[in-house]
């Protein structure tokens, strides 16, 4: 849910490193779980410094100065300026689970098996845990997650006497059925720029286009049957107008949204409460139900962060244990769902009762975290992000982005993407497979 902005003034930077006053110019030291001066943590997360303040709080002495340089592009901008510089590397930094293979190729996040992360696995969910891992190291504590569901207008099924589709079948009938009632009327949209959305659904289907091997042979190939899989359904619902190919999160889609002019959005789980922020006054417009599939329960992750630890840091052990404590402890991760709006990736939270039963006034007083915990027992393994997440998204615009808009085929857009990934790939270095 990050969206980009901007990188920010090289002032802002200098600001920045200073304030990471823990952070030091290499590797290890710091083998205790305190640091001499205040642990710096880098996150974008809103509202995060109530969650920080009570671990400082179980933790007398330790003081944790929170920063936030920007989201999207301007944090991994911010981060991989102060990396390359040797210095002013915060110690904790918050890392979407996509971006930790490439972080994790150039030594930039320490491998925290050494501080005990194998043994608090089992208070995560399966589907975020398995997202942190890289071979046989684990580079993050898994924060939040974004299994996928479907949100959708029940004004709009019933007022048309359609049922709410369970799979991609009902989904294209259902979209004939909306799109006979108004030219205007979609049942969504698919965004010509969603790298990060097109993927999840590529996951599902069960296309597995990327992996990559020790680091440096990597696979990048478009040529499978989940790929094929996606690509017709998708063919069907842009070609004859059922979604309309328009990008989310402008003023266009929000007024869309809230007028019924979408009748669906397939997305993570953070997608309920993202809309009751920005358009407050659909409140009981919308529902949650598992999204669509091709026969078989098969959920994808859409989302998701964690929190690292940077090489430079001179407390590692310190870094870690807050990582660690921030993202499992119950109270924490109440809090970081009450306040922060995250989705929670740690086990404690989606076992209480309380918290299962707990009504959604935006989704009509729904039950929604029981659909949202269904969803995340159902996320397959296998799926691996490129080590060069941010290039592999800003070319899916010009290809299978540019086949969307035109409405043509998308499997030779996702043929284009991979041909780019691959002249790219190679131009870095890897050795490259894939057609």
């Amino acid at each position: 849910m990050i969206r980009s902005r901007s990188t920010l003034a090289a002032a802002s930077v200098a600001v920045a490193m200073a304030l990471s006053a823990c952070s030091g110019g290499g590797g290890g030291g710091g083998g205790g779980t305190t640091c001499d001066g205040p642990l710096a943590f880098w996150t974008w997360v809103p509202n995060i410094e109530s969650t920080v303040a009570l671990y400082e709080q179980s933790h007398p002495g330790v003081d944790v100065q929170v920063t936030n340089v920007g989201q999207g592009d301007e944090h991994y901008t911010q981060l991989r300026t102060v990396l390359s510089a040797g210095t002013g590397a915060p110690d904790a930094v918050q890392m979407e689970f996509k971006n930790i293979p490439a972080f994790v190729l150039t030594d930039s996040l320490v491998d925290l098996t050494e501080y005990g992360a194998a043994d608090v696995e089992n208070r995560f969910l399966p589907s975020a845990w398995q997202q942190v891992k890289m071979g046989d190291g684990i580079y993050g504590i898994p924060q939040d997650t974004g299994p996928m569901i479907m949100l959708y207008r029940p004004d709009i099924f019933d007022g048309l006497g359609i049922p709410v589709p369970t799979t991609w079948e009902e989904y294209v009938a259902a979209g004939r059925q909306i799109k006979a009632s108004g030219p205007d009327r979609f049942i969504g949209n698919i965004g010509p720029d969603d790298a990060g959305g097109v993927s999840s659904l590529l996951w599902q289907a069960g296309a597995r286009p990327f992996a990559l091997e020790g680091e440096s042979s990597l696979t990048i190939d478009f040529s499978d049957e989940g790929a094929a899989t996606w690509a017709g359904t998708w063919n069907t619902l842009v070609s004859e107008g059922l979604v309309e190919p328009v990008p989310a999160y402008t003023d266009e889609w929000y007024r869309g949204m809230a007028e019924g002019r979408f009748a669906t959005w397939v997305a993570g789980a953070w997608a309920p409460t993202f809309l009751q922020t920005v358009i407050p006054q659909a409140e009981g417009q919308w529902r949650v139900a598992p999204m669509p599939d091709y026969g078989e329960p098969v959920v994808p992750e859409n989302g998701g962060s964690s929190v690292a630890v940077t090489t430079q840091s001179e407390c590692p052990a310190a870094a870690a244990d807050f990582a660690t404590w921030l993202n499992s402890d119950p109270a924490a991760a109440k809090e970081l769902n009450g306040t922060s709006l995250l989705y929670p990736a740690t086990s404690a939270l989606v076992e209480d009762l309380a918290w299962l039963d707990a009504p959604m006034p935006f989704l009509g007083g729904q039950q929604a975290n029981r659909v949202y915990v269904e969803a995340s027992k159902q996320v397959p393994e296998g799926w691996q992000y490129t080590p060069f997440q941010d290039y592999t998204e800003s070319v899916f615009p010009g290809t299978v982005g540019q086949a969307l808009v035109n409405r043509t085929d998308l499997q030779a857009g996702l043929d284009a993407w991979g041909e780019r990934l691959r002249t790219y790939a190679t131009e870095q270095g890897f050795q490259v497979q894939g057609s």
